[in-house]
């Protein structure tokens, strides 16, 4: 066999191959399993995940050039050493130090990372990365780089809904991608069932040139990565390795090898799809080195290994203080008074506007959802006005929120700057749950080495036509209906907002475009075109009405602030808490009361729900001593659940009686017809009711 040692000539250029340094790097990759696999067996960390049949990824990494980006899974330690030539990292995540390279000690060992060397951040959860991988060869794509994003993973990640949504995103939008199926014929413990026919074929059928090679062969592993490289730099859209491996070890440091396979497949194995071993020999049978040599490589690189570990033992460990550090970035807010001409706007109008002006200011923002790029802008319409004048920043996806997710927090991860998500209804971004809650990890996990700014806006809540109050039923139905905060306030590091006035609307969603932490911002549907709220005589509420006055041009609203109202001029005598559409509802409820009786009623809308306004919450609870919290979401645990219990414990001894709950009914989500959609949500007499219970105390 002769081997091409240079790069394809197309494009960038890898550095020429030396088959005698990519050996080394194998066999250090294979030396380093093995000490800390018996480094775990004596007890010195708790776990470890081997690579051994893995190394031959070195030789698909050295077919790259280092401004390529990859995005490792769990057993590629051949592929991080290849391009980082750093054998301290995998120690010293192992050993749980500071100085470690991927997670500063904070992750698992194995869980490749690491922004100078182009290192996506890996993930424990199967194939987890793969949506994030899409979204950089997106964003490479849109900056016309020549760049190449290489994803791994294994047989068994491959039947995830993960890589999935990779293959089919690459080969819809033909993206610098090439993928990588690291296939040693073991999903954990269990061989086969995870596709049914061809691979290739599959890949094939989405628009995705693919092939296949032996991965014991690193020689032909090389070649075949070459010609995929090369496929992928000529703008030929992107490419599959189906990579045929042999796993050596266990699934992981806590499974036995020997409970799930047979012995004469173990030995089988070893003897035959070893690539450390096979490409030896194919160095000796070609004249690159002697069987001296081997040994002698072998001798120095374990003497290396075992004076880097005594080094990486001295090093610091993590401290208990550190626990709470990049959980969540909050942009630093700069007051700036709006100059723009002020008109009287709805939410949508608002938004349509705050999308403009942030596509105006960044040439890389994008909108990315379901029809967005339709000249009606979606199917709310939001996206109209940058359709019309700025065309292709809307780009309609797929219908899978997966894709829309993986697309928008990946390109985000890309330049650090957030671009938008559109998911029609909150309802139906279960599918991207698991992106999601991996995109606000990702800050914490790396020890704030990667930071995912990421948009995501969503209609929420019941139909349209302003509160119930005012406008009636909106007949949305299941999969229409739901409130949706109890989905993202719950998860740590990321930020959720849920304006209740165009003003804010467009002012919070201009402020969420610079948060380098994930942004949900719930839309009310009944708030889109809603006019500001009215007393039950039909008078508009003077002290809100202002807010549907927006301004032109730019303007920030802080994350984490509410508003307090005050309705009636004297000291409060109670307290509302509320956000979106419930504080129309509660204004309206307050101005009834207010001028039936006198007296002065407190609303403090939210407007971020997590981390929401602690402060203002307290304030407005030590003024009125007596407090409502009212929320439409069902009467489970929820997000006002939580805002009751941590008013319950930390305003006890300010309050004159029980904090009061308000709830949609506990029933699965808003009924279709109007009768029971009615009674299903709080409304401003269901509010009224109980201040006028609270106030009688």
């Amino acid at each position: 066999m002769t081997v091409n040692i240079r790069a394809v000539e197309t494009g960038n250029q890898a550095t020429p191959l030396d088959p005698i340094k990519l050996y080394h790097t194998m066999l250090t990759a294979r030396l380093t399993n093995d000490l800390l696999k018996t480094r775990k067996t004596q007890g010195h960390y708790p776990f470890y995940i081997g690579c051994a049949g893995h190394e031959s990824m070195a030789a698909v990494v050295a077919a790259l050039t280092d401004d390529d980006w990859l995005a490792l899974y769990y057993r590629d330690l051949a592929a991080w050493l290849q391009r980082t030539g750093d054998i301290y990292g995998p120690l010293r995540e192992a050993y749980s130090r500071t100085t470690g390279p991927m997670a500063a000690g904070r992750n698992m060992p194995s869980h490749y990372s690491s922004p100078q060397f182009r290192i996506l951040p890996g993930f424990s959860e199967v194939a987890g990365h793969c949506p994030f991988a899409g979204g950089f060869g997106f964003a490479a794509k849109w900056h016309h780089s020549h760049e190449i994003v290489l994803c791994t993973t294994g047989d068994g990640g491959a039947a995830t809904n993960d890589f999935h949504v990779l293959l089919r995103l690459a080969g819809i939008h033909q993206l610098p991608v090439l993928m990588v199926v690291e296939d040693n014929n073991w999903a954990i413990t269990t061989t086969g069932m995870q596709w049914a026919g061809s691979l290739i074929e599959w890949a094939k059928g989405g628009r995705v040139h693919a092939e296949e090679v032996d991965g014991s062969d690193v020689i032909a592993t090389f070649e075949t990565t070459q010609r995929l490289v090369s496929h992928i730099r000529a703008g030929n859209g992107p490419a599959l390795l189906h990579l045929h491996l042999g796993l050596l070890d266990p699934h992981s440091s806590s499974t036995d090898i020997r409970s799930y396979r047979k012995k004469e497949e173990i030995d089988l194995t070893a003897a035959t799809k070893d690539p450390v071993k096979n490409f030896g020999r194919w160095l000796v049978e070609h004249a690159h080195l002697q069987d001296a040599d081997l040994m002698r490589i072998r001798k120095e690189i374990r003497t290396e290994l075992e004076r880097v570990e005594q080094e990486v033992l001295g090093e610091p460990e993590p401290t208990s203080d550190r626990v709470l550090d990049h959980v969540i970035t909050i942009p630093e807010w700069r007051e700036n008074i709006p100059r723009g001409t002020k008109r009287q706007m709805t939410m949508l109008g608002a938004i349509n506007e705050a999308l403009v002006e942030l596509a105006q200011r960044d040439p890389a923002f994008f909108v990315y959802g379901q029809d967005v790029g339709s000249p009606k802008g979606g199917v709310f319409g939001a996206t109209a006005s940058l359709v019309t004048q700025i065309p292709g920043r809307a780009i309609s996806s797929p219908l899978n929120e997966q894709i829309i997710i993986g697309i928008v927090a990946g390109a985000g991860m890309y330049d650090k700057k957030a671009r938008c998500a559109e998911i029609q209804f909150v309802d139906y971004h279960q599918s991207a749950a698991q992106t999601l809650r991996l995109a606000a990890r990702i800050a914490y996990q790396t020890c704030g080495k990667w930071q995912t700014p990421l948009l995501i806006r969503t209609k929420s809540g019941s139909g349209g036509g302003g509160p119930i109050s005012s406008g009636g039923a909106g007949g949305g139905a299941y999969g229409h209906s739901n409130a949706g905060e109890q989905w993202f306030t719950c998860v740590p590091g990321m930020i959720t907002v849920c304006p209740a006035t165009p003003f804010d609307a467009k002012g919070l969603l201009l402020e969420a475009a610079r948060s380098q932490s994930p942004v949900v911002f719930l839309e009310r549907g009944r708030l889109y075109r809603s006019e500001p709220p009215k007393d039950s005589d039909g008078i508009t509420i003077p002290t809100m009405a202002q807010y549907w006055q927006v301004p032109e041009g730019y303007y920030t609203l802080p994350i984490g602030k509410a508003r307090r109202v005050r309705i009636g001029a004297e000291t409060s005598s109670l307290a509302i808490i509320a956000w979106g559409t419930m504080v129309l509802e509660a204004c309206t409820a307050a101005m009834n009361r207010v001028k039936r009786e006198g007296g002065s009623i407190q609303i403090v809308d939210l407007r971020t729900l997590m981390p929401f306004d602690q402060t203002a919450i307290t304030a407005a609870i030590k003024e009125a001593n007596r407090v409502i919290v009212v929320t439409e979401e069902t009467d489970h645990t929820n997000f006002g659940r939580h805002i009751h219990s941590w008013i319950v414990q930390h305003c006890f001894y300010d309050l004159d009686c029980t904090p009061a709950f308000i709830s949609a009914v506990a029933a699965p989500a808003a009924p279709y017809n109007a009768v029971e959609e009615t009674a299903f949500f709080p409304t401003a007499q269901t509010i009224e009711e109980k201040i006028d219970v609270l106030l009688a105390e």
